[in-house]
C-alpha cells in the first residue's frame, strides 16, 4: 500500500532522487511515438493500463462532457493513490495472472498471455518515465552533465522497451489473412462514421421506458495493437464491446470478458421510418432514424442517421464473409 506521495530511491551510482509514487499516465504501447503530434488526437486512458480510447472530433456537447469526465479521473490525487483508485501495474499484473490461471478457453488465454507480457514491459517503462521526471525535477533549470547522462541512459532503456513492446503485443494484422484485414479496415472506416453520429441511444431492457445515450469510439483493449484502433461500442451497463477481425470482445473489465466469434453474431439494420414508433420512442428519441439490433446480446442501438448505419452493417457482413 502506498502511503507517501514520494520515496527516496537510488537511480544511479551516487544519485538518489525523490521518486513520485503516483501512476504516470502515458500512451506507451498504444501508438507509435510522434503519432499524437501528427494527428492531434488525444488518447484518454481507461481505469486499467492498456485500455482507453482516442478522442474524436465532435460537435456534441454531451460527448465533450463525457470525455472531460474521463479525463478528470486522471488528475493526480493523494486520496486516490492512498485508496488504490489510481491505475496500478502491480495490481493489474496480479489480477491478470490470476485470471490466466483460471481460464480454459484458448482464445481468451492467448489474449491474457499477451496482456500479461505487455503489462510486464509497460511497468518497466512507466517506472523509467517517473525516474526521468524525478531527475529533471532535481536538476531544475541548471545544467548538469552527470544528471543529463543519467537521463540519457533511462531514455535509451525506454527506446529499447518500445521495441520489446511491439514484440509482445497482440498484433491484429498478423492474426488474420490479408483479405480479412482489408475487409476489417473497410469496416473500421465505416464504423468511424457511425461513431460520429450526433446521438446514439440504447434502450434499457430492464426499464421499459428508458433510452440511455451512449458513445462509440475507436479504442484499445489490453494493449491489443491495430493500425486503425478497435471499434468500441459502449452499452448502458458500463460494458465495452470491441470488434476484432474475427471476434467481438464483450468486456466488463480488462480481465473479465467474453470472446464471441463474429460468425455467430447477427447485426440487423432497420430504418425507423418504416417502423411504427411507440409513444416512449417519440418522447425519448424523437429524431432517431435507424437502429442496429444484435439479438444474441439482446442489444438495440438507435441513431439519428441511416446511411452510415446501413454502410457499417454491410461492411460487417463483408468482413464476416471472409472468415
Amino acid at each position: 500500500m502506498k502511503i507517501f506521495p514520494y520515496k527516496w530511491v537510488r537511480v544511479a551510482n551516487g544519485l538518489h532522487v525523490w521518486l513520485s509514487n503516483h501512476y504516470r499516465y502515458s500512451d506507451f504501447g498504444i501508438r507509435d511515438s510522434g503519432e499524437m503530434r501528427y494527428n492531434g488526437r488525444r488518447y484518454v486512458t481507461g481505469a486499467t493500463p492498456g485500455t482507453g480510447f482516442i478522442e474524436r472530433e465532435s460537435e456534441s456537447h454531451s460527448y465533450h462532457q463525457f470525455v472531460q469526465k474521463q479525463q478528470a479521473k486522471q488528475r493526480l490525487s493523494y486520496w486516490n493513490m492512498l485508496t488504490g483508485r489510481e491505475p496500478s501495474f502491480d495490481k493489474a499484473l496480479e489480477e491478470a495472472n490470476i485470471a490466466l490461471g483460471n481460464v480454459t478457453e484458448q482464445r481468451k488465454r492467448d489474449l491474457l498471455e499477451c496482456y500479461v507480457n505487455a503489462l510486464t514491459v509497460a511497468r518497466k517503462e512507466e517506472y523509467a518515465q517517473r525516474v526521468v521526471r524525478a531527475i529533471k525535477n532535481k536538476m531544475g533549470h541548471r545544467s548538469n552533465q552527470f544528471l543529463s547522462s543519467v537521463i540519457g541512459h533511462y531514455k535509451s532503456k525506454i527506446h529499447q522497451l518500445n521495441h520489446t513492446m511491439d514484440a509482445v503485443e497482440w498484433q491484429v494484422k498478423e492474426r488474420c489473412s490479408q483479405e480479412t484485414f482489408e475487409a476489417y479496415c473497410e469496416m473500421v472506416d465505416a464504423f468511424t462514421r457511425v461513431a460520429a453520429c450526433r446521438r446514439i441511444w440504447q434502450r434499457d431492457t430492464r426499464k421499459r421506458r428508458q433510452f440511455d445515450q451512449v458513445y462509440f469510439d475507436l479504442g484499445v483493449f489490453d494493449y491489443i495493437r491495430s493500425e486503425s484502433y478497435l471499434p468500441l461500442m459502449r452499452d448502458n451497463r458500463g460494458w465495452s464491446l470491441y470488434i476484432l477481425p474475427d471476434v467481438m470482445i464483450v468486456a466488463r473489465s480488462a480481465i473479465d470478458f467474453d470472446v464471441l466469434p463474429l460468425k455467430t453474431l447477427t447485426l440487423v439494420c432497420q430504418e425507423l421510418s418504416i417502423v411504427e414508433p411507440t409513444e416512449d420512442m417519440l418522447s425519448s428519441i424523437g429524431d432517431a432514424a435507424s437502429m442496429i439490433e444484435i439479438p444474441e446480446l439482446n442489444l438495440n442501438f438507435y441513431f439519428n442517421h441511416y446511411h452510415a448505419i446501413r454502410d457499417f452493417v454491410s461492411a460487417m457482413d463483408k468482413l464476416k464473409s471472409t472468415l
